[in-house]
């Protein structure tokens, strides 16, 4: 038998499952989670025909909390604990983290081909990081750097609330709070937030709205052929950078601002970058607080199994393994 780790990075649609041996990954493999009733099942399906393997240690960047004993993702229902993953795949040591400390715990293994510049400034080390990064949801975390390792301040950021920040903002506010009971900023900043604004926008300028997912409204706006779907879009450009901002200002962020998730990327070249920077600083007398802190798209297209894979390593490093 040969022995390795397990890494996996659950999001709300996807699964990603990949080996690790001696910090180099091996054998990654993609599911989707609506194919599957638990996160059992898919670990099972992938290791059924890996005969010649053994896995006793695993990390799990999940989206969702990770607070409790047994965990249930946000946008996907799946209920799962340590317990279940041992008894069930035989794992002696399980880790589960949330999906954006995976990712936090990448960045400092990041480099410049992995990124895309959008505020260029230097960053400095020893200060805090924000991951931030709309997708199936809104993801946030926290990076700092505590001696020789790095430590993940996760948290639910995402389900904060939806400051608007002028008047056709406020009008989209408030056609969203005769929908949902709370709205969060991730009512705005994900892919079903994409098609919230855009129905808000019809419904305040009293047009009747397409039957269109985000991605044909995003795809819209790449294209330049639908004006509502442009605005849509700008909206969403616009609440990302005035969020990131206010992220800076609670946190001093001045290591950086990283943008992740499945959004961003697929429009980085259509975004109107210095309309972007101007709104993620303006802050009035702390605007040029808020530019010392550089911007960067993520473009490595799995960070998280590199964080889960850092993560998994830090803990053999501190004796917990």
């Amino acid at each position: 038998m040969h022995k390795f780790d397990l890494i996996a990075d659950v999001g709300g649609t996807n699964i990603r499952l990949a080996l690790l041996k001696d910090g180099v990954q091996s054998q990654l493999e993609c599911f989707k989670c609506d194919d599957y009733d638990s996160l059992e099942e898919v670990v099972a399906h992938y290791l059924a025909n890996k005969k010649t393997i053994s896995v006793t240690h695993a990390c799990f960047g999940i989206a969702g909390p990770v607070h409790e004993s047994t965990f249930t993702m946000t946008n996907l229902g799946w209920t799962f604990s340590v317990a279940s993953l041992k008894a069930k795949l035989g794992f002696e040591y399980v880790y589960f983290i949330n999906d954006y400390t995976a990712i936090s715990m990448s960045i400092p293994q990041l480099g410049k081909d992995q990124l895309h510049v959008m505020h260029d400034v230097a960053g400095k080390d020893d200060q805090p990081r924000i991951i931030c990064g709309p997708g199936t949801g809104l993801g946030l975390a926290h990076l700092i750097k505590v001696d020789d390792y790095y430590e993940c301040l996760s948290g639910e950021g995402g389900h904060v609330d939806f400051s608007p920040n002028n008047l056709r903002q406020l009008k989209v506010l408030e056609t969203l709070m005769a929908k949902f009971e709370h709205v969060s900023v991730e009512r705005l900043l994900s892919g079903q937030g994409i098609v919230n604004i855009y129905q808000a926008l019809a419904y305040v300028d009293k047009v009747d709205p397409q039957i269109f997912d985000a991605s044909q409204i995003s795809q819209r706006f790449i294209k330049r052929n639908d004006a509502l779907c442009i605005e849509t879009m700008e909206l969403f450009c616009d609440v990302l950078a005035q969020f990131l901002g206010n992220m800076v200002l609670s946190t001093g962020a001045f290591g950086g601002v990283y943008i992740a998730g499945g959004i961003v990327p697929r429009i980085i070249d259509i975004i109107d970058l210095p309309r972007f920077i101007t709104t993620y600083s303006n802050k009035g007398r702390f605007k040029d607080y808020v530019l010392k802190a550089p911007v960067y798209l993520i473009t490595e297209a799995q960070p998280g199994l590199i964080g889960a894979s850092v993560y998994l390593n830090q803990q053999k490093q501190k004796g917990n393994i």
